[in-house]
């Protein structure tokens, strides 16, 4: 009322200024949290990318190592082949060379009998020439007579020698496969008293032939004293029951490979070749678990030289 009546305008109110320091100080935050989660984002993506490329480095290593596994059994299936063929070539060679010893037939004298038996047979047919030489020589009667008696004297005699070198060459190979077989017969009765279990076992020492030490011999520990020998494992193969092992027998170490379980692995010790068997019944992982079968009577189960 006062201003119209003094002529003054009323007051006018002030214009509210923009509060932009405010403003400002609210968007800064503002980018920065869209910024953290940009990076975090990122970095999920990065880590979700890294895990990827894992996985598939994984796949792909266990598709290599299948590969491997599939190469090393067609190698192994490969060697046994080669081990099976080297065992059967190696078991007739020492069959035979037992044979020869056991009758004391060398191939030297298989050889002077049928060089022997070669110069009789050449001489025979010098003989014939002779005879026939003289014959058409000498037409008397007389003397044809008695050409006639040395012929056949002579031939009588050369064909008793030829007949008994005969005889002799047939009597030695008949012994020969006789000795064979009998050497067959021994290994297939070993291998039939076999033990397959601890229960079998007891059964083979009731019979009181043999003695019988059991073993339980792990790789890590090396040679193990078993009777008087000692044994130790190389390796194992537990899944297909195998095993390959190291026998110290008079100051020589005899190796024995990709032998399976409950196959006897025989082998001879000392001057008078007697005759053990090491039996496996348990593969393990770096384990093996048996016995070692020897004779008691080491005089009668001694393999001399007949």
């Amino acid at each position: 009322m006062n201003s119209f009546t003094d002529g003054k305008p009323l007051d006018q109110p002030k214009p509210k200024q923009p509060a932009t320091t405010g403003m400002s100080g609210r968007s800064t935050p503002r980018w920065g949290l869209f910024g953290f989660i940009i990076l975090l984002g990122l970095q999920i993506f990065l880590i979700y990318q890294v895990l990827g490329n894992k996985d598939q480095i994984l796949e792909s290593q266990d598709q290599v190592a299948a590969l491997e596994d599939e190469m090393m059994e067609a190698v192994d299936e490969q060697e046994e082949q080669d081990q099976k063929f080297e065992q059967s070539l190696g078991a007739l060679t020492a069959d035979f060379t037992v044979v020869q010893e056991r009758l004391g037939v060398t191939q030297k004298e298989l050889n002077r009998a049928r060089a022997a038996a070669r110069r009789l047979r050449e001489e025979q047919e010098r003989s014939v020439q002779q005879l026939n030489t003289e014959i058409a020589r000498k037409a008397d009667s007389r003397q044809l007579s008695e050409l006639k008696s040395t012929a056949d004297s002579r031939f009588g005699a050369v064909n008793a020698d030829v007949t008994k070198v005969k005889t002799d060459v047939e009597a030695t190979r008949k012994a020969l496969e006789g000795a064979r077989r009998e050497i067959v017969d021994v290994r297939a009765t070993l291998t039939q008293q076999i033990a397959r279990n601890k229960d079998e076992l007891k059964q083979l020492r009731l019979k009181g032939e043999r003695n019988f030490y059991e073993f339980d011999i792990q790789k890590k520990k090396g040679f193990a004293l078993v009777g008087d020998i000692r044994i130790g494992v190389t390796k194992t193969n537990r899944r297909r029951q195998r095993y390959n092992v190291r026998i110290v027998v008079d100051d020589n170490t005899l190796e024995k490979k990709r032998r399976t379980i409950n196959e006897p692995v025989q082998f001879l010790v000392g001057p008078t070749k007697l005759r053990y068997e090491l039996v496996v019944n348990e593969v393990r992982r770096n384990r093996i678990i048996g016995y070692l079968s020897v004779p008691k009577d080491k005089g009668l189960s001694a393999e001399r030289k007949l």
